[in-house]
């Protein structure tokens, strides 16, 4: 009962009810013996109930001096209810009705599930302003304000850590199940939940542009952006709708001159314009897409409109960025390799030693790796840094350096009998050495590590027929590396932002659908150029999420092959919805003019097949992506 009453809080799912309901009741009160005279005054009711929001539109297209499908139905139904026919016109009424009731409620719960995030985030920020702390409006709080969120809290705007530690639960963000341990300078989105510790964060957005924010705008874009074929079923509409009304005037002095009696010409005009109204066929691609897009963003994939859903469906290659899309954009150590009799604990102290003194993204590495062993370090002393070289320190009383090929041959020794050296570096991948003045201790190979899924999303669009190419501006051996190592299709490297265009416009002439997926703020004049541009979301840049046509939430790969799965379905659907109600427009036509059945039946078949056509479009809701090749 709670679960109808919520549906009954959309105006237009009430009044549609509403009509229906006092249809029922009229129709069991004549078949229970009161004469339709008497019913009069119920109809009266269930029509101006039903009718309210239709009938209003056409008043206000009409002002406009615009011919809609509402005008149609409004002066089918009148016209209905004038020759005497009030249950036939009670029935048009219900039945259309209900058709805007359900792309009315459709449109709602797309909203309203995107909408629902915005509970997530709290109303009120406790903040530190002046020396002192005060509760102010999430909404007020200005970037660069400190404010204090306590365990179990939910985070007000996106922000940076500056104090303290804690699990933060992005699931409602990111997608991502296991809450994600984020300390001092790490990043941070508004309503995640710290689940415990106390932290303090440097809000870096305000409310009105926090990442949910975004979420909810692109969301309300996406539904007012049209496609192609939705824009053309409405400007046949708006085209043929005055072409009926004017045919329903003219036919009854035709049909008065052909001898036809006056009440047998209305009843005739009037069928032809209720069955000459394209209701389906207008209602046949807009219903769809507003349930593809919906389901889109609960499945985590922002479309920013229509066009961009079929622009999607089309796509033929797709290029993708290398650093923070097809891998993660942290380096990681790969391998160790200590020289000699020196064990890799050993060894690992000394370059740990080192490393925890530097802020390199290679020493930031090592350092991980160092706590993934759980091996304890100590500081090395009169750390020094040699720029572009790497460092060198005192641990344990000797001088050790930690760094690249060339800092170690400045000191004298030779690389070329290193195998391993030669062997990491062909692999694409950064080595780094550890030695003292006299002799090589070892060495450690970095790598940009690939993301988990992305040789599975690699192996899913190829399943799609969609090719694949990199495009990077890392060195080529780099990316060479990881495309040999995820399978892609080919790599072109060492581009500037400017070539990474060339090079999307160069396969859009040979493909004509090309997409590209991007991260960083480098890729979004690619994505600007691609026939459909795809942004990692969470790790967006706002330059590249600008650009981007389609933002992928929780950076989770895999969502891309779902989503050109999910776009190739609602093409086909939104081709069956044409062609039904194509061919239900010119089989009610051919009913009405010939009157091959009664008024009643022919106004049923009409209104039916407008409603099968909303139910196919509502199948996109389902949010299973249907396995299309």
């Amino acid at each position: 009962m709670k679960k109808i009453l919520s549906y009954l809080k959309n105006p237009k799912v009430a009044v549609s009810s509403a009509s229906w309901l006092i249809f029922i009741i009229a129709l069991l009160l004549e078949l229970s013996g009161v004469e339709q005279a008497n019913l009069i005054p119920l109809y009266v009711v269930g029509i101006i109930i039903g009718g309210f929001y239709f009938g209003r539109e056409a008043i206000e297209k009409l002002f406009e001096k615009k011919i809609g499908i509402e005008l149609l139905m409004s002066v089918g139904i009148i016209g209905a209810a004038a020759i005497g026919e009030w249950k036939e016109a009670l029935l048009l009424v219900g039945l259309y009705s209900i058709s805007e009731a359900i792309e009315s409620f459709i449109s709602d719960k797309t909203r309203s599930a995107i909408e629902a995030l915005m509970d997530l985030v709290p109303k009120h920020a406790l903040v530190k302003r002046d020396g002192k702390t005060e509760t102010v409006l999430a909404e007020k709080l200005l970037v660069g304000d400190i404010f204090i969120v306590k365990a179990g809290e939910s985070i007000a705007t996106d922000g940076i850590i500056r104090t303290g530690s804690g699990s933060i639960n992005q699931a409602a963000i990111t997608g991502e199940s296991i809450p994600v341990f984020k300390k001092e300078g790490e990043q941070v989105f508004a309503g995640t939940i710290n689940e415990d510790g106390l932290i303090e964060i440097e809000a870096t957005k305000i409310f009105k542009e926090n990442t949910i924010s975004k979420i909810i705008k692109m969301v309300e874009e996406a539904q007012e952006s049209k496609g192609k074929r939705q824009q053309m079923v409405e400007k046949f509409a708006h085209t043929f709708s005055p072409i009926v009304l004017g045919i329903s005037i003219l036919m009854p002095p035709v049909l008065l001159f052909l001898g036809f009696p006056l009440s047998d010409a209305l009843v005739r005009a009037i069928t032809f314009v209720v069955a000459a109204s394209p209701c389906a066929f207008a209602v046949s691609v807009p219903v769809a897409f507003a349930a593809a897009l919906g389901t889109s963003a609960r499945k985590g994939v922002l479309v920013k409109g229509g066009i961009h859903l079929e622009e999607l469906a089309e796509i033929k290659m797709i290029a993708f960025d290398k650093t923070g899309t097809l891998t993660t954009g942290k380096p990681v150590v790969t391998d160790i390799l200590p020289f000699d009799s020196l064990s890799q604990k050993n060894f690992l102290q000394i370059a740990g030693g080192l490393a925890i003194n530097s802020s390199h993204p290679l020493s930031r590495a090592i350092q991980a790796e160092i706590q993934n062993e759980k091996i304890e370090t100590s500081p090395s002393i009169n750390f020094h840094t040699m720029a572009g070289e790497g460092v060198k320190g005192n641990v344990d009383g000797e001088t050790y350096f930690l760094g690249s090929p060339k800092l170690v041959e400045g000191l004298g020794h030779d690389l070329s009998h290193i195998s391993e050296f030669t062997k990491l570096s062909s692999e694409g991948k950064t080595v780094v050495f550890v030695s003292t003045q006299k002799k090589i201790l070892g060495l450690i190979a970095i790598a940009d590590a690939p993301r988990e899924k992305a040789k599975a999303t690699l192996a899913r669009l190829h399943q799609l027929g969609v090719q694949n190419v990199m495009l990077t501006g890392d060195y080529r051996l780099v990316g060479e590396s990881i495309g040999k190592a995820l399978g892609v299709g080919s790599v072109l490297a060492e581009l500037k932002p400017d070539q990474k265009v060339e090079k999307i416009k160069e396969l859009k002439q040979k493909y004509q659908h090309v997409g590209m997926v991007g991260d960083g703020i480098n890729d979004a004049p690619a994505l600007a150029e691609s026939s459909v541009g795809m942004a990692m979301g969470s790790a967006g840049t706002d330059a590249a999420l600008e650009a981007a046509d389609v933002a992928i939430m929780g950076d989770n790969l895999e969502r891309i092959p779902d989503a050109i799965a999910r776009a190739r379905y609602t093409k086909k659907v939104v081709f069956q919805n044409i062609i039904f109600s194509t061919i239900l427009q010119v089989f009610v036509m051919f009913l009405a003019i010939f009157m091959l059945l009664s008024v009643s039946q022919i106004l049923f078949i009409d209104e039916f097949g407008e409603v099968l056509v909303v139910l196919n479009g509502l199948r996109l809701l389902n949010g299973k992506v249907k396995k299309i090749s």
